[in-house]
């Protein structure tokens, strides 16, 4: 019988050299590329989105819902209770077609909710 070869393990430093043959890449395009990936594209501000909140939805879901942060093309909107995350879920892709026809352009791409604390108009 012939002996058997020997089964050669490949050491770290072997596994690794394909990895590091890679050039350095710079903390700059890191970065640009982590805010490219956050960053709403369209320069769409917070602000903008509360002043048609209310028309978009309707008085009787704005009085229970804040639009509280835009990260990329996700608008993050809080809840007065679980009963709203719940039906604001089924209406989501509805909120989200009038959100960006009231913009003019496609902006919002999803909407996240959450329960928080939502002021009365009074006390805003």
């Amino acid at each position: 019988m012939p002996a058997e070869k020997p089964q050669v393990r490949k050491s770290k430093k072997n596994m690794n050299d394909q990895e590091q043959k890679k050039e350095p890449v710079h903390i700059k395009s890191i970065i640009s590329d982590v805010l490219k990936k956050y960053r709403n594209d369209k320069r769409t501000n917070l602000f903008e989105i509360s002043e048609i909140w209310k028309s978009t939805v309707g008085p009787m879901i704005a009085n229970d819902t804040r639009p509280w942060k835009i990260k990329g093309n996700e608008l993050e909107v809080h809840v007065s209770g679980p009963s709203w995350l719940q039906q604001l879920s089924y209406m989501k892709n509805d909120i989200i077609k009038k959100l960006n026809e009231s913009l003019g352009e496609q902006v919002i791409k999803s909407i996240r909710f959450s329960v928080a604390h939502i002021p009365n108009q009074q006390q805003i």
